[in-house]
């Protein structure tokens, strides 16, 4: 530890490009007080060294020159998590008042601080934790260089900055929604606040959109999971990637109102996929009564494809239709992405189950050459 306070605030002057008599115009003191601070002459009085660490985005201990023991931080936070984990909801927000006024300009603090205010708005005055999480969150982006945490990062931060808003001012949390509405995943958020804000249909056509995208993220959740599992060559993997299709399947029926949908073709791809897995099992019965069932809904959709989804599924609340193309590249029609797909999996450099597959591909090659 070394005491280097009149160095430090000659440091971090400079470093704000400031000289001796624009730090004295911002404290409303004289230009000699400072020089001889700097000179080493006299020191701050504590008020003015809190409000000097503040002015300069640092923490006290800093600005005195001692090393910020990264033992103490972790230990204010897990104090913190312990706290909102009992449901302490005073003494939390105690700790974290204290913490940064101690440590403004320490990442993990201001963070955690942060959390702890966010987490305490339903128990205790929201509006007023609302205010103190969003202020300590924008503190902490001032600071982000520091973070060591591969889970945040700035976008996480102002998305936690928007939720917290949301509490105080729905009107400017919504905004911020939409401003960080990458690729729809603020979307939900955007219809809570409509549905707050009594928009019920707004709300109903986010939610609809939202859960389209969801359909189409979950397959191609589950046909990565199952490329990945075929891909190890075992067998209780090849069951669990049978599995995984049927859990795939489920959803689609659940979800399909009985019309010719973007849906009848998904269902085509996971049942050739089921149908690959169990081949590598010789469930070879299955296998044929999965790829028999493919062959037949995806020539019922040939003869009137429909890529949309507008009305032709449950759950339908929107005015219009949400295009999307998920192995649509397989094949122009859907009896040909049946046989593009055998192919393009066999041709994987990382599958090595292939000879496993074949019984799949030659009863396919058999029915199409039979039309």
């Amino acid at each position: 530890m070394q005491h280097n306070l009149n160095e430090n605030i000659k440091k971090y002057r400079k470093e704000m490009n400031l000289t001796q008599a624009d730090l004295a115009e911002a404290f409303g003191i004289t230009e000699g007080a400072v020089s001889k601070w700097e000179s080493g002459n006299t020191v701050p009085d504590i008020s003015i060294l809190m409000d000097l660490a503040d002015f300069f985005d640092i923490s006290v201990d800093t600005l005195l020159g001692y090393s910020i023991s990264s033992k103490s931080i972790d230990s204010i936070t897990d104090k913190l998590k312990k706290l909102l984990d009992e449901g302490e909801y005073d003494e939390a927000i105690s700790v974290a008042e204290k913490a940064v006024v101690r440590y403004p300009g320490n990442f993990k603090i201001l963070y955690k601080c942060a959390h702890t205010y966010e987490m305490v708005m339903p128990y205790r005055k929201a509006k007023e934790c609302s205010k103190k999480a969003v202020e300590l969150y924008e503190a902490s982006l001032r600071y982000l260089s520091q973070n060591d945490d591969p889970e945040i990062s700035e976008f996480s931060i102002r998305m936690r900055i928007a939720y917290a808003k949301l509490w105080d001012d729905a009107d400017k949390a919504l905004m911020d929604f939409e401003a960080l509405n990458y690729m729809g995943i603020s979307d939900v958020q955007i219809a809570r606040i409509f549905m707050k804000k009594g928009k019920v249909e707004e709300a109903l056509d986010k939610y609809t959109k939202t859960m389209v995208r969801t359909i189409i993220q979950d397959l191609d959740l589950a046909a990565g999971m199952y490329i990945t599992l075929i891909c190890t060559n075992k067998n209780k993997a090849f069951v669990e990637a049978s599995e995984l299709m049927d859990w795939y399947m489920a959803i689609i029926d659940a979800t399909s109102n009985g019309k010719i949908s973007y849906l009848t073709k998904l269902k085509t791809v996971v049942l050739v996929l089921k149908a690959m897995s169990l081949s590598c099992v010789k469930e070879y019965d299955l296998m044929r009564e999965c790829i028999d069932k493919a062959y037949a809904i995806a020539v019922e959709f040939d003869k009137k494809p429909s890529n949309d989804f507008n009305g032709k599924i449950k759950f339908w609340h929107s005015s219009m239709d949400y295009n999307t193309s998920v192995y649509d590249e397989v094949g122009n029609s859907a009896v040909d992405g049946i046989g593009n797909l055998i192919d393009e999996i066999m041709l994987s450099p990382n599958v090595k189950a292939v000879k496993k597959m074949e019984p799949a591909k030659k009863y396919w090659e058999s029915i199409r050459s039979l039309f």
